[in-house]
């Protein structure tokens, strides 16, 4: 059944009550008069009347008359009073496919059980009924927890079991669907519209769990690249963690022949931290045939080095000790298949057994050989820092007294 938000409503049916916005002192017996003209109930014109009465109405007789009824009226008359208001809206909403008397409907179940009344029965029919029209209007998280109020109330309300099990199927929450329509079951053994439901509820779980196994191997299928090749960095008895600069979305590589292939990083710190990218660096080739390269002869010069103290035989290539905390394999695993997440860590430690320090490369070390080392903790990528011997800055540098970034 579809609902509409139309404003072009028809006229109320003459049963449905609507509450008036005020009432004045000539109005009071008109409420009276009402109870004759449409038949309307006088626990419905009380909850009326107690929920629009003006606190100060004069010295009209008939509102005299009327705040001595509701004195003398019970929270159950109210609650009652509310009920059958409510009822009288759904059954409007149902004939006119209208949310307006839905929601009125919703409205007159709620103030039924704000008045909190003894009756455990009422309250339970309230929060049914209130249950059944949230059904109505999509609202299921509202059904679900209407409908195991209403069992709270009265745990034999058979109707309540129907709705909260609704609730819990939109939901997806078909264990607990099952589970209610089995206790209602145990009630109402032949109850069709239970039975009915936890069919349903038990075909969808089915349907669900093959979802979910169906992406998990996906999700395995398109990790695998990933998982893999963390394993190959981690047998390597190498460590990673996180970047301690940028490096965008830069990540070791495995050729054919099952050598890994770094990017690696080469700062210069003299140069307030300047740096060459070198793609491709295998884990068999040495330091020394790369510097070579860099630095040989048809290398173009450094423009920032003026006085040409970054020769191919001045120059020292260190690692920092101890550069970040290491990664696990599953979250190695993760950072491969997804990039590195926004995090940034405290950096090196300054004191302690961890503590950061420069550990010189020897210009034999192959790529593997630099990594292996204990106390070298790969930030993201390889990263090396490029000095030039018996300079001033170099030694200032590695006794700490120009930081780092």
């Amino acid at each position: 059944m579809v609902f509409t938000d139309s404003d072009e409503d028809e006229p109320p049916p003459p049963q449905l009550k609507q509450p008036p916005p005020g009432l004045r002192n000539e109005d009071i017996p008109a409420l009276f008069w009402q109870v004759v003209m449409t038949g309307c109930r006088m626990h419905d014109l009380l909850a009326i009347a107690m929920d629009e009465l003006p606190e100060d109405m004069g010295d009209h007789p008939d509102a005299a008359a009327l705040k001595a009824i509701m004195a003398d009226t019970t929270p159950e008359e109210s609650a009652e009073g509310f009920k059958n208001l409510g009822n009288d809206a759904l059954k409007a909403g149902l004939r006119h496919k209208k949310k307006f008397y839905l929601r009125q409907a919703i409205e007159q179940y709620g103030k039924g059980l704000e008045v909190q009344c003894s009756d455990a029965a009422l309250n339970s029919i309230l929060c049914s009924n209130r249950a059944h029209v949230n059904l109505l209007l999509g609202n299921l998280r509202n059904a679900y927890q209407d409908g195991l109020a209403a069992l709270r109330h009265n745990d034999k309300n058979i109707k309540a079991f129907y709705r909260a099990a609704k609730g819990a199927l939109g939901l997806r929450k078909y264990d607990r669907c099952i589970e209610l329509c089995e206790q209602g079951l145990r009630l109402e053994p032949d109850n069709r519209e239970l039975k009915d439901i936890s069919q349903r509820a038990a075909v969808e779980k089915d349907a669900q769990v093959q979802r979910d196994d169906a992406e998990q191997q996906r999700q395995a299928r398109i990790r695998s690249p990933a998982r893999q090749l963390a394993s190959t960095v981690l047998a390597r008895g190498w460590r990673v963690g996180r970047p301690q600069f940028t490096i965008g979305d830069r990540r070791p590589s495995v050729d054919e022949d099952g050598l890994v292939h770094w990017p690696a990083l080469f700062f210069y710190p003299e140069a307030a931290m300047q740096h060459d990218v070198v793609d491709d660096v295998c884990e068999e080739d040495t330091f020394r045939d790369h510097l070579d390269l860099m630095f040989g002869p048809e290398a173009p010069p450094l423009e920032w080095d003026a006085r040409g103290e970054y020769s191919r035989d001045a120059i020292e290539v260190y690692y920092l000790s101890h550069a970040a905390t290491p990664l696990t394999k599953q979250q190695l695993a993760e950072v491969y298949f997804g990039g590195w997440p926004e995090v940034s860590e405290e950096g090196p430690q300054r004191y302690g057994p961890n503590a950061a320090g420069w550990v010189r490369v020897s210009e034999g070390w192959t790529l593997r050989d630099a990594l292996a080392r204990e106390d070298h903790i790969i930030p993201g990528i390889p990263a090396f820092f490029v000095l030039a011997k018996g300079s001033d800055f170099r030694q200032r540098f590695l006794d700490g007294d120009i930081p780092l970034l």
